[in-house]
């Protein structure tokens, strides 16, 4: 194992090391599924150097970069040298140099392949790659222009993934919603693996037909969740490997999970305009007899009165959001914070001030949002976290807290329990206690229904067990 690694590194960390590399002499990819704060990255980067890798390409959420680096530079120190960063005003022949040198990591962000037409990916089909890592691979589950770009179509050997010796897909949270957002893995990389049940490769429509719940509508088909996971599961466990922070760290603290109903804000209903109001309780009563799957579809649909009744919820949970967070900072050190909107993290901000917050979201600079989690981490006066879901929900170290709130909570359920997992990781020593705070009879009750009979499915498909509830 590389001596590079200190501390010494977990017996369960030298396992994955080792079952990686033994795994990609069969298999040319391999899915590292392991639960938030386990790891994953040093256990790559660890495989890389053991496998021999001299040219890799990592490519992440663009927030990560820098956390990357920081990991090559804490566990390998002898290849700091070759890393390069495409950020921001990186020019394209700085990238073509880089990938001239027999040795190199780059790290590039996965909006570098959103647009149809990547200079980026055109360069990188040409060039010989031994590793590619593709971190919070969980972004390729949909057929978009970064999926095409790194995966290519179907059976077509194309895409920047054909250029690499070997791949190491990384997530936490392989199938946010249902099964069926293993498919554009499973074909770009295994369509093999199911053939002992099936006698071929399945297409889409006959993965969603054995592995997910669906209905056909006029618009096409709707995967409403998943069925089958253990077969799909048990097929796929010579490429996957999923580890629980129960199975593997013994001194992590539980977590404990809690809904938290607010006070409303006087006179709340008529703080919100009349049609917002309308749409509230419209979908507030069809919700009543609507399925999770339903329910789900129904909150992801782009529509803007949805969209405001979302904002205007949040906004109206801010003020007593405040006072509930005055009143927990008094019995506990410090409280990471998650919400959607930035005006709802902004008066969060600005109520708080007392407890001198720092603020990480998607307009945050890579140095800035460094600099919040370090502050946070290691200065005592710094006591609150307020984090955008999707910005800081993923690649960042908050175990200096042991409260997580979700002010605002994703309507993805993987997103939120990836937020969660900032704190309730490597490096944790006491239990986290996680809320998710509501407003009684409104929109937010229901969505955190959803999210826990949601995230219970999911659960099953990756072999999961559930967290405990206060």
């Amino acid at each position: 194992m590389p001596a590079a690694a200190t501390p010494p590194l977990r017996d369960y960390q030298t396992k994955g090391i080792d079952w990686i590399c033994q795994q990609l002499q069969i298999n040319r990819a391999v899915l590292v599924a392991d639960e938030m704060g386990l790891g994953k990255s040093l256990e790559a980067l660890a495989a890389a150097e053991a496998c021999g890798a001299d040219r890799v390409l990592i490519v992440c959420p663009a927030t990560a970069r820098r956390v990357w680096q920081a990991e090559i530079q804490r566990w390998l120190g002898g290849w700091s040298s070759r890393v390069v960063l495409m950020e921001p005003g990186t020019k394209i022949t700085d990238i073509k140099l880089c990938l001239d040198r027999p040795q190199f990591v780059l790290i590039v962000g996965y909006d570098e392949f959103s647009d149809r037409q990547s200079q980026l990916a055109n360069h990188l089909r040409s060039r010989r790659l031994d590793l590619l890592i593709l971190d919070e691979a969980h972004y390729l589950k949909n057929p978009s222009n970064r999926t095409l770009a790194l995966y290519g179509h179907r059976g077509s050997g194309t895409g920047v993934q054909a250029s690499a010796a070997r791949v190491i897909l990384l997530t936490g949270t392989p199938t946010p919603n249902h099964a069926g957002e293993l498919w554009q893995h499973y074909r770009t990389f295994w369509p093999d693996l199911l053939k002992a049940h099936t006698g071929r490769a399945l297409s889409q429509v006959e993965f969603e037909d054995r592995f997910t719940r669906y209905r056909d509508t006029p618009f096409g088909r709707q995967v409403t969740g998943s069925k089958n996971q253990t077969i799909l599961r048990h097929s796929l466990k010579g490429v996957v490997l999923r580890r629980r922070k129960i199975e593997v760290l013994y001194e992590l603290p539980p977590l404990i999970l809690q809904d938290i109903p607010l006070p409303a804000p006087g006179q709340w209903l008529d703080r919100i305009s009349a049609p917002v109001r309308s749409a509230a309780a419209k979908l507030a009563y069809s919700g009543r007899y609507m399925t999770d799957d339903e329910l789900l579809k129904t909150l992801r649909n782009p529509d803007a009165a949805l969209a405001t009744v979302r904002r205007e919820l949040g906004l109206l949970k801010t003020s007593p959001t405040i006072l509930w967070v005055q009143e927990r900072l008094a019995s506990t050190e410090k409280m990471v914070l998650f919400a959607w909107h930035h005006d709802v993290i902004e008066q969060l901000r600005r109520g708080l001030l007392e407890f001198d917050p720092v603020v990480v979201t998607g307009e945050s600079s890579p140095n800035a949002r460094a600099l919040a989690v370090e502050d946070f981490q290691t200065r005592a006066g710094t006591r609150l976290f307020i984090g955008q879901i999707l910005a800081a929900g993923t690649a960042i170290t908050l175990t200096a807290a042991n409260e997580v709130a979700i002010v605002e909570p994703s309507w993805v359920p993987g997103e939120n329990v990836q937020a969660i997992a900032r704190a309730h990781r490597l490096g944790q020593r006491d239990s986290v206690l996680a809320s998710f705070l509501f407003l009684p009879g409104t929109l937010d009750e229901q969505i955190i229904r959803v999210f826990r009979r949601k995230a219970d499915e999911i659960s099953i498909l990756q072999g999961d067990t559930h967290a405990s509830a206060a």
